[in-house]
């Protein structure tokens, strides 16, 4: 076996055309939505396998290069900007149908929004995208899936992918001008309706907030990992993009017009 780089260190597995990672109460909710996704023609994510009784998932492998860094240039080239933002489209019509028609009890880790539109993967962002070249292929690590608006789970895609993070964000090299160039050709791609760009600012605000939320309860409650992520100072730095988002609010708002 392989130990895969990225979040969780030391804990997600590669054996073959499998990959063997921490599964969770909502791991058989997911499994239930990725069959789901698969049975609308959706290839683009993990299919699963099995749930082991050593709290541990069995899924299989998606082929491609992730990428870790948001300020990796290849993040904000304008194939790949386009082609993540269709993924994501093709991924929220796919997801369409699930909540309805899935009668089983529901679990999720992050909670529900509403209305709840669909299931949103709740961290679109580069580092859970397996790419070819500039083609966004596959999905991955659908832990934070959970239901809400789509513009929930765009919000944050926006977010991620433009990336709207100040100076202060140690992983971020972009200027405004460059984030807000990249923010108009995703919701482009994407095929966001006036009303929803108008929205958008707002809704990344609170995307980000409910995150923290998330994050701080989590740590209180004693959570090893989000007691690590806090005293890190990861809570603080969506709390500082949420105010450079706020401060910046018309330029976005121009610039998606």
């Amino acid at each position: 076996m392989k130990q895969l780089e990225g979040g969780r260190a030391g804990q997600i597995w590669r054996d073959g055309d499998t990959v063997i990672r921490p599964s969770g109460a909502w791991t058989p909710t997911v499994y239930r939505f990725l069959r789901h996704l698969r049975s609308r023609g959706f290839a683009g994510a993990p299919q699963p396998i099995d749930i082991t009784g050593e709290n541990r998932e069995i899924v299989s492998y998606v082929a491609g290069r992730v990428c870790e860094d948001l300020g990796d240039p290849f993040v904000g080239s304008e194939r790949m900007l386009h082609s993540a933002a269709r993924l994501l489209r093709d991924f929220h019509s796919a997801s369409e149908g699930f909540l309805e028609r899935d009668h089983e009890a529901q679990s999720w880790m992050l909670p529900p929004q509403e209305p709840r539109q669909i299931v949103c993967h709740g961290d679109y962002a580069p580092y859970n995208l397996a790419t070819v070249g500039h083609q966004a292929v596959g999905i991955i690590d659908f832990d934070t899936a959970h239901p809400a608006p789509r513009l929930w789970d765009l919000a944050y895609a926006v977010y991620r992918w433009a990336p709207l993070s100040g100076p202060s964000n140690p992983g971020v090299i972009s200027g405004l001008d460059e984030q807000l160039r990249r923010a108009e050709i995703f919701c482009a791609a994407y095929g966001t309706t006036a009303e929803e760009r108008r929205q958008l600012p707002e809704m990344i605000c609170r995307r980000l907030q409910a995150l923290v939320d998330f994050m701080q309860a989590r740590a209180s409650a004693g959570d090893e990992t989000f007691v690590e992520d806090v005293a890190a100072g990861d809570a603080q730095l969506y709390l500082s993009d949420i105010a450079y988002v706020q401060k910046y609010r018309d330029r976005l708002l121009k610039a998606l017009s």
